[in-house]
């Protein structure tokens, strides 16, 4: 597993915020709202990967960056507990 960091703006009324959390919540072993459309998921697949899962379900308008990451540094995001969770997949 790896760490990546999601991201997307959705620009209409389908998907729901809703429905991309539902269906981040079956990639992952775990997963965490970072900021408020900024997700951290352990992935065992590539970026790319993990894009093409989540395309899947998004509109040509909407946007989406996935990236794999290495390291970080972060200060009051909306979750605690990423920083055991993002050591325990990395």
């Amino acid at each position: 597993m790896a760490n990546f960091i999601v991201t997307y703006d959705l620009n209409g009324t389908s998907p729901s915020h809703q429905q991309m959390d539902k269906l981040l919540a079956t990639l992952g072993s775990s997963r965490a709202r970072i900021l408020e459309t900024v997700w951290w998921i352990d992935y065992s697949g590539t970026a790319a990967d993990l894009r093409d899962r989540l395309k899947t379900i998004l509109r040509k308008e909407d946007s989406l960056l996935v990236c794999k990451c290495t390291s970080a540094a972060w200060q009051n995001l909306l979750v605690d507990e990423l920083a055991q969770a993002w050591n325990q997949a990395a």
